[in-house]
């Protein structure tokens, strides 16, 4: 099946990026529901480091085309008290 016209495909992460005129742009993870761009950057793209690999990333302006929301980032784990041995 083919992708809209209006659908990018990043070739690091594989994600698809349906753009939407006059509404957020809808990230296709590969599982899960759809997200935002700020979503895409707060759990994948923030952590590419190379700056070759950087450049292939359609999503360098850090998902601030989108206004982040609570959940974009997976939350800290909770702290584990470990028994001193």
């Amino acid at each position: 099946m083919s992708e809209p016209a209006d659908t990018q495909r990043c070739e690091l992460c594989q994600v698809a990026i349906e753009a939407r005129t006059g509404l957020p742009d809808v990230v296709q993870f590969s599982n899960g529901p759809t997200g935002s761009r700020s979503k895409l950057w707060s759990r994948v793209c923030q952590f590419v480091t190379d700056p070759d690999r950087q450049q292939l990333c359609i999503n360098r302006d850090g998902g601030q085309s989108d206004l982040a929301q609570p959940g974009d980032a997976y939350p800290d784990a909770p702290t584990i008290e470990l028994p001193k041995g």
